[in-house]
């Protein structure tokens, strides 16, 4: 289904295995991004270069260590450092035109605490573009000093959804916008909160370091801990479950928003996220729950399970392209390619 890369050692040693065990998929994730920047922002792939260096100096600065994990993924995979640094800061790049077209948004995603076992669950759909599908792999890194870590991503970026050893797990979900500054991207930064060791210290190293570009993050810890904070560069907004849940899609619903912060979500985003509250009012969490929760398809196409929309202008479609649901007090996933109402094939992850 889906290529797993499990490796122990450097950083710079994690990131040669990456790029040498994940070529031909960082091969279409360099293709993928090389299109969505022409088309949705007008930039050729020089330009993206020129921008992806404005974030090297807060990377090295913060965490020099991923810096040379993805040199290790440039080596591994036979090409320049800089294209890696593309890929870590794609989220960043097509918004840095302010000029251009707005990036699509997609992703459904939930906290919930089991209130009879305590249980911790966290859970989503990622909805992005088709191609990217063959470009997903697993990963399980531990590295020197770091916690392990079990996590699905775009091959060539080293942080995205998943969890640690401690039982922090992360879920993403994009917020459309124009702001960007030179902090730390989007997803650096989910690498950082999976080496945390619960969510108040992912809370206070977010807070303290700042994001270069607007999104969400769903943070939760084995122990019952969750909350959601949509980051910026000018600030970041927190916020805590009520009766154990806690549901985000792509639009801002924080009460106290930093001043000057702004998004564009799309209608959908308000209706997924009504229909995701109605559902998981009235349920006890399980990976058969939440999966089913994710296979909603009220408002189809553009729904939790969402497919992709003819209507929609050829740059903007999107779709569901994985499902994880995670139980971080047994440190355990189940992970499927594809559309979760079409009952694809399950993949266990476990630390």
């Amino acid at each position: 289904m889906v290529k797993h890369i499990d490796v122990r050692g450097t950083h710079f040693e994690i990131g040669e295995a990456h790029g040498r065990q994940a070529a031909s998929e960082i091969a279409i994730s360099l293709a993928t991004y090389r299109r969505m920047f022409q088309d949705m922002a007008g930039l050729d792939w020089d330009t993206a270069r020129y921008e992806a260096e404005r974030f090297k100096a807060a990377i090295e600065h913060v965490c020099p260590e991923l810096l040379e994990e993805m040199a290790g993924i440039a080596q591994g995979a036979d090409i320049d450092p800089l294209d890696v640094l593309v890929l870590n800061a794609r989220s960043e790049i097509a918004l840095t035109h302010a000029g251009g077209p707005i990036q699509p948004d997609g992703c459904s995603a939930l906290s919930q605490r089991d209130t009879t076992s305590g249980v911790q669950w966290l859970a989503q759909n990622w909805d992005w573009k088709a191609s990217q599908r063959d470009a997903l792999i697993c990963m399980t890194l531990r590295a020197p000093d770091k916690p392990a870590i079990a996590m699905v991503t775009e091959a060539g970026i080293i942080g995205k959804i998943g969890f640690n050893e401690h039982g922090v797990g992360v879920c993403l979900n994009a917020l459309r916008s124009q702001i960007c500054k030179p902090k730390l991207p989007v997803h650096v930064m989910l690498r950082r909160v999976l080496e945390s060791d619960g969510v108040e210290h992912a809370l206070d190293m977010i807070d303290e370091v700042g994001v270069a570009s607007p999104a969400h993050f769903l943070i939760a810890d084995g122990s019952g801990h969750a909350a959601g904070v949509e980051v910026s560069p000018m600030g970041d907004s927190a916020m805590t479950p009520r009766h154990g849940r806690l549901c985000h899609t792509n639009h801002l619903i924080a009460r106290h928003l930093p001043p000057g912060l702004e998004d564009f979500p799309r209608e959908d985003s308000f209706t997924r996220l009504d229909r995701l509250r109605e559902l998981v009012a009235d349920s006890e969490p399980s990976f058969e729950t939440l999966r089913s929760h994710l296979s909603d398809e009220q408002g189809a196409p553009d729904a939790i399970n969402r497919r992709e929309n003819p209507d929609t202008p050829e740059g903007e479609r999107m779709e569901t392209i994985f499902t994880i649901v995670m139980n971080l007090t047994e440190k355990r996933a189940e992970l499927s390619l594809g559309k979760p109402a079409d009952q694809p094939d399950i993949v266990t992850l476990s630390l």
